[in-house]
């Protein structure tokens, strides 16, 4: 068996209102799909994270005449050298984006080839649901938008634990803010905060003590990615837990954001930080530092399958009777390619899909609908 073809699909979706968080505000929803096609008919789909047209032209020009033809079973060394083709100018960023939507893919193509779902492949415990929180309460374009309608949809859908915006209202109007969520979703739920680095770490820390009686989860990206010393005074000054790792990338960049104690909870993103492969590396290396490993997601249904893959098989980092398991992010803003282009029941609680490879059928005329 061999790899025939690669095709990319640019899907883009129009909203009608835009949201947002501290840095800027989104008028549409992107994504670069891939597919790759073996000449036993056997087809891996992937998804990259980031610019979709930028991300499709990597594949197309850079990376597809190196795949055609290799062995897709054979994950890891050619993972290796797609890397080392980049690693002169692409060791973070966009090449890792596109790096990851194809080993999505293989991953893919492996568990169709030996009938198993990835779960199994990665020794997972896939009969276990997986608990998802709710990604919400973002900055709205729309002078209709209001806290209280985003927390009783979420609430009447089932969500027990939620993630708000931070950093793009000034550190008062933002305190108040996570209070009145707080008051809106009860004293029981989890509540966790989203800074997408908007904050230095004097900022973070000021706002970390004014909004800690509201008993946060925990505090992510406060500062910029490659801020380590301002990642470990916020870590330093706050009781709450600190999170981080969307904008890192491969297992070399996480290996010193771990040694240098920057978080409790690491967040690779599949699509972002080398693909699924990598994210297990990733997530099995923050156990050694006894940091827990809660994946990023953002994309489309193909990022959540394989996020709900990693997820079952991602051990604690410090097991007890009373710790839990890693929680999927579930965003709740809109993205048609989440909800609509696969077969996935998505709700706070979701099974890990047990048919072979992602384990989820993709609704091709969705993608020929939204493609460009």
């Amino acid at each position: 068996m061999h790899i025939q073809d690669i095709k990319t699909y640019v899907v883009v979706q129009k909203l009608d209102t835009q949201f947002g968080m501290s840095q800027w505000l989104w008028d549409s929803r992107a994504s670069c799909l891939l597919e790759i096609i073996t000449d036993e008919g056997v087809i891996g789909w992937g998804e990259c994270f980031g610019p979709a047209r930028a991300n499709a032209a990597l594949i197309n020009e850079l990376f597809a005449p190196l795949l055609i033809g290799q062995d897709p079973l054979q994950r890891a060394p050619l993972w290796e050298t797609l890397y080392n083709r980049t690693r002169e100018f692409g060791r973070k960023g966009i090449a890792v984006s596109a790096l990851s939507g194809i080993d999505i893919a293989l991953w893919d193509i492996a568990g169709k080839i030996m009938g198993q779902p990835i779960a199994a492949l990665l020794g997972a415990a896939a009969a276990v649901p997986v608990t998802a929180y709710a990604s919400s309460f973002y900055y709205s374009g729309d002078a209709r938008y209001t806290l209280e309608k985003d927390a009783e949809e979420a609430l009447n859908q089932g969500f027990r634990a939620f993630k708000m915006k931070v950093g793009g209202l000034g550190l008062r109007q933002d305190a108040q803010r996570v209070a009145r969520v707080r008051q809106l979703i009860g004293p029981d739920a989890g509540l966790a905060v989203d800074a997408n680095r908007a904050y230095t770490a004097r900022e973070a820390i000021q706002l970390g003590r004014m909004i800690e009686e509201q008993d946060i989860s925990w505090f992510e990206e406060p500062v910029l990615p490659d801020d380590f010393t301002g990642y470990r005074e916020v870590r330093s000054a706050l009781h709450m837990r600190i999170a981080g790792g969307e904008s890192e990338f491969t297992r070399f960049g996480f290996r010193p954001f771990l040694e240098q104690r920057c978080v409790d909870i690491a967040q690779p993103d599949v699509a972002a930080c080398g693909g699924l492969g990598e994210a297990w590396h990733i997530a099995v290396m923050a156990t050694a530092f006894g940091v827990d490993c809660y994946p990023h997601l953002w994309g489309s249904a193909i990022s959540l399958a394989a996020t709900l893959h990693l997820i079952s098989a991602i051990p604690v980092a410090v097991p007890s009777m009373v710790k839990a398991r890693p929680l999927l992010e579930l965003d709740r803003a809109p993205n048609v390619f989440r909800e609509q282009l696969s077969d996935l029941v998505i709700g706070p609680s979701m099974p890990v899909p047990d048919k072979p490879g992602l384990g989820i059928e993709i609704d091709r005329s969705l993608i020929r609908r939204y493609a460009q």
